[in-house]
């Protein structure tokens, strides 16, 4: 007699007949470096043009690089079911608390995972005393200014360039968390 079909683990997605993975954002641990290290040069992979990185570059990191990243507890993985699909990570740069590495994998979207991810660095520097998170978007990218709009971020006027022989520029939003 075969098993019974579950219904899915998400609220409201799928049938009886039709099993969805769990899909559920995590903080990053020390042990977890090599799903960060997949996620992060799938990210690279699938949008090169998004990041300042290149694949190149970041495949040649050593392995403790992505240890210390990940016990840096401001690294957040998306998984959809066993599968990492998704990364964002909090920084301080400049005195600021920064959201950086924002990605989705395809299969993984529409699951409100960017929002978890988005959320849960928020929550990052919520913890560490920050009354305002920043990000920069590319320009042009406007799926991904609305949903930090929708997020409730706000355009700061400030706008900076691409790296070197990339024309495109950038502009900086910005989220009270007070």
């Amino acid at each position: 007699m075969p098993a019974p079909k579950r219904p899915s683990s998400i609220p409201g997605v799928g049938a009886p007949e039709k099993v969805v993975p769990t899909a559920q954002v995590r903080v990053v641990v020390e042990d977890e470096w090599p799903a960060l290290k997949k996620v992060r040069l799938a990210a690279l992979q699938d949008t090169p043009r998004a990041f300042w990185a290149s694949y190149d570059e970041v495949v040649t990191w050593p392995d403790e690089r992505w240890r210390l990243w990940a016990a840096s507890g401001a690294a957040y993985i998306a998984w959809l079911g066993e599968k990492p699909s998704g990364l964002a990570a909090g920084i301080i740069h400049d005195d600021e608390h920064h959201l950086i590495n924002m990605w989705l994998a395809p299969e993984a979207r529409g699951h409100g995972l960017a929002e978890g991810l988005i959320l849960a660095v928020a929550g990052w520097a919520r913890r560490d005393g920050a009354s305002v998170l920043t990000l920069w978007v590319v320009d042009g990218n406007e799926s991904g200014r609305r949903l930090y709009e929708r997020l409730g971020f706000e355009l700061t006027g400030e706008t900076q360039p691409f790296p070197e022989g990339d024309p495109r520029t950038e502009s900086k939003m910005a989220l009270r968390l007070t």
